[in-house]
């Protein structure tokens, strides 16, 4: 598992990741289906987010790929994120491939 660092950025090149409003809603969304991490298709994860909306019943929203990610908390698995204008909380699968982004 990716360890991060509060404060600092970080991308992720090969995957949407799912931004969900709270540490709470992020649990949910492991227990009720695991896979509910991140899409690596070619197109934004639309259909997934509206999924996810429905079934958690709190808005979900995606980070696209590439865009810097402020860490502003981590608390185990979860990392709160700064991604863009949207602040969300992302799940650390091991699977994820992060690269820290460097400061000039």
């Amino acid at each position: 598992m990716q360890r991060f660092e509060v404060g600092k950025l970080y991308s992720c090149s090969e995957y949407f990741l799912m931004l969900y409003p709270d540490k709470e809603t992020a649990a949910l969304a492991v227990i009720n289906g695991g896979r509910a991490v991140a899409s690596d298709e070619v197109e934004p994860p639309v259909g997934a987010v509206a999924y996810w909306t429905r079934e958690l019943g709190k808005p979900v929203i995606y980070a696209e790929k590439n865009i810097p990610l402020l860490v502003l908390n981590t608390e185990g698995e979860y990392v709160e994120v700064l991604a863009g204008d949207h602040k969300g909380w992302i799940i650390n699968a091991d699977w994820l491939e992060f690269k820290e982004i460097s400061r000039p």
